[in-house]
This record gives structure tokens, sequence and C-alpha cells, in this order.
């Protein structure tokens, strides 16, 4: 045993420093709180380092003290019978251990000038003391190795000794438990990220999406240190981008199956998809042509017809909306369109189909001609049950009726055999 090798303990009169500012150095707090260990842990290989400490030194108290705050925390303990103690940080003889980062010996508590005036010492139970720093692999001090007598006694340097190679042992032993801790929660951090993107490929609603994923974090969250509640923040942040980045793209591929590209109302499947459930319980159906638009298209060219689609396809759905929420708009093709008026009556059918017609007048300037554009626009009831193809064939010759008419103008045709 090198016994020259060991550091001398600070004397017992020397000066000490506040030791608050180093207990409360925030990254040694988080090193500490990443150990993760909460009083007595029930570590075999430390309970054997404090009985050695105190069978080989001969003293009553041994332990192992991790200093937080104004509080003492003993992974392993012989004499103390507690897992935990508060203590003023002024009065702990470890935590001036943690602010020398250096061996600390006091022969005589009572005859010290800072720890006559701690409770255990002036009840008596506390007369000695010698503690070696742990400091962690990081360079952090964690707290010390320290034994205790009842009665005044100066510790020799083998004995200091003893302390610091048993530093070695707890430091590997704190060292393997956190590294089996991270990699555990490393674990759980990877399975919940895989729930999510589980949820995420399965197609669920971003709402439920969202659900999945803060149930899957709450096991990680559950006591994760500084360094993992960023980790999980950034997880959860990364994740929730994910989600709404897919919930976009299949909202877009959505629309882009129901829409049509150039107006936004519903595309001809969607149109008579939807078209079909509405009409279940009877109701009519408007066939909309856009008047002269032939001439529009060829006089003025194609953006200026598809212009004027647009146009007339807004005012369309703002009218049919307004006077029936539930009605379904959409572009059968070309400047065709059709709305589908769910379980209206005959009046209230043709009071809508009179407003639209006025609706789509409109004129567009092509080259040094103005066109007057408007609707012809054709009506046929549906009882319930009747087929919405074979009400549409029969709003579509409504509609040439209204041509015939003159244009512009709304023209009804009766249901005749339409039921069934």
């Amino acid at each position: 045993m090198r016994v020259s090798a060991a550091p001398t303990p600070r004397p017992s009169g020397s000066v000490l420093p506040d030791p608050r500012p180093a207990v409360a150095d925030p990254g040694r707090l988080a090193a500490l709180d990443s150990y993760r260990v909460p009083g007595h842990a029930g570590i075999g290989d430390l309970d054997a380092v404090v009985s050695y400490m105190a069978r080989t030194v001969d003293a009553p108290i041994a332990l192992i003290n991790l200093v937080g705050t104004d509080e003492q925390c003993y992974p392993a303990e012989r004499g103390v019978d507690v897992p935990y103690s508060h203590v003023p940080d002024e009065q702990s003889f470890c935590a001036y251990v943690v602010a020398l980062r250096a061996p600390l010996q006091v022969p005589d508590a009572m005859a010290h000038p800072v720890f006559r005036h701690t409770p255990a010492v002036a009840e008596g139970v506390i007369r000695s003391y010698l503690g070696v720093p742990l400091i962690d692999e990081d360079g952090f001090v964690l707290g010390a190795l320290a034994v205790f007598d009842a009665v005044p006694r100066e510790y020799t340097p083998a004995e200091q000794e003893v302390l610091e190679v048993q530093v070695r042992l707890v430091r590997g032993v704190l060292s393997l438990r956190r590294q089996v801790a991270a990699h555990r929660w490393d674990g759980e951090l990877l399975a919940a990220q895989g729930r999510v993107l589980e949820a995420v490929a399965a197609g669920l609603p971003l709402t439920e999406v969202l659900e999945v994923l803060a149930g899957a974090v709450a096991g990680p969250a559950a006591g994760a240190d500084a360094a993992q509640q960023v980790r999980l923040q950034e997880a959860v942040d990364r994740l929730t981008a994910v989600a709404s980045r897919a919930d976009g793209w299949r909202q877009a591929l959505l629309r882009s199956a129901r829409q049509d590209p150039l107006t936004g109302l519903a595309n001809r499947s969607h149109l008579l998809d939807s078209g079909r459930v509405a009409l279940a319980l009877g109701g009519a159906v408007l066939f909309v042509d856009v008047d002269r638009f032939k001439e529009v298209n060829d006089r003025g060219g194609h953006a200026v017809g598809d212009a004027l689609l647009v146009r007339l396809a807004e005012r369309l759905r703002r009218h049919v909306e307004r006077e029936l929420p539930g009605a379904v708009v959409g572009r059968l093709g070309g400047d065709e369109f059709v709305a589908v008026l769910p379980g209206v009556d005959a009046a209230t059918a043709e009071a809508l189909g009179h407003g639209l017609a006025a609706a789509l007048v409109d004129e567009v300037d092509v080259g040094r001609r103005t066109v007057r554009v408007s609707a012809s626009i054709g009506l046929a009831m549906a009882a319930p049950g009747a087929t919405l193809d074979s009400v549409l064939a029969l709003a579509d010759r409504a509609m040439y009726g209204a041509k015939e008419r003159g244009r512009g103008v709304l023209h009804v045709v009766e249901p005749e055999g339409l039921a069934g």
C-alpha cells in the first residue's frame, strides 16, 4: 500500500469555503440526477463497500453520500439507518468535500468552528469525520465516501487510502447502473417512436396519432433526467412534425381524388358517388351548362375560358350552399356543372334554380368584343329510391329545354317513371 500517494486531507482548523455554489452547480446536479439513485438503492456491491469501510477503518458510521442541495442521499450506508437526511449545506461535512474537491478530515468536530453547531455533533453522535470526494468519469463531484466516529480521532493516511480505493469501485458500479438505465430508457423511447410511426403508417387521423404519441411518451417521460427530457422533447417535436406532414399529404391526396383541379368543386367521380348518397331519400338535381362558353374559349383562349369557369363555379358553390348547406356541387366536365339537392320539394328547388340562373350571368372581354354569358339550367325532381343516373339524364334533357327557350333560364321536367 503506497501511503505516500494519498492526498493530504484538509486539516480541521483550515478555513472552509462556502459549499453552496459548488453544491448547487447545475451541471453537477444534472450529472447527479443522471445516476437515478433514490435513497438506498439496495445495490449489493455498494452495501459491501460501506461494510468494508466501516470494518477496515473501525468506524461505527460509513456511507456513500450523493450530495444534493440541503439534502444527503445515501445509496448505501452503515450506522445511519435512513436513506436520506435533510441538512443545510453549511452543516454537511460531505458538502464541504464537494466544494473542496479534496479529502476532508475533522478530528474533533466539537472544536471545529464550522461543525460544532451541527445537531449531530452537538448531541454527541458525531465527533470525528473523514471524507474523500466521489468524482465521476465526467469530472463531477457527486458527493463523498465518508466515515464518522463518536469519539475524537486522527484518521491515518492508510485509512484515507482505503476510502479512496473504494471510490473507484463505487464510480464503476454507478457508471454501469447509469449505462444500463440509459439503454433501458433508449429502448423505451425507441419503442414509443415505433408505436407512433406505426399509427402514421396505418393512416390514422392526426388527432388519433397525437393521442398515441401522448400515451407512448408517458413511460419515457416518467423520471427522465434533464438531458433525457431534452431528447424526449426533440423526439416529440420530430414525431409531431412527421404526423402533421403525413396528415397533410393524406389530405392533399384526398382532395386531389375528390376535387376538380380547376374549380375546386367535387370532380365527376366524387360528385356521382356523393350525389347517389345525397339523393337516396329524394330531392332534386340541377344540370348547369354555361351558354356561349365555346365562343369565349375560341376567341379569348383557354386561359380566359378557365378563368370564367372558376368564377362561375365559385358563384354556383356559394349560391347553392347558402340556400341548402347539405347540397353536393360538382363539375361534371367541360362547362357542365351539377348540383344535387337532397330532400327539397319542387318549389324550393325551382326557387333555388331561378336564383342560380340570375347569379351566373357574366360578361367577358375577348379581343375587341364583350361576350355576355349565362347558364342554361335543367331541373329534375327525384322521388325516394330514384337513381341518380336516371334523374341526371332527365335534368340534362331539361337543360337542353332551357337552351331552346332562349338560354339563361331554368327549365323543369316531370320525373315520370323514375321511381324504383
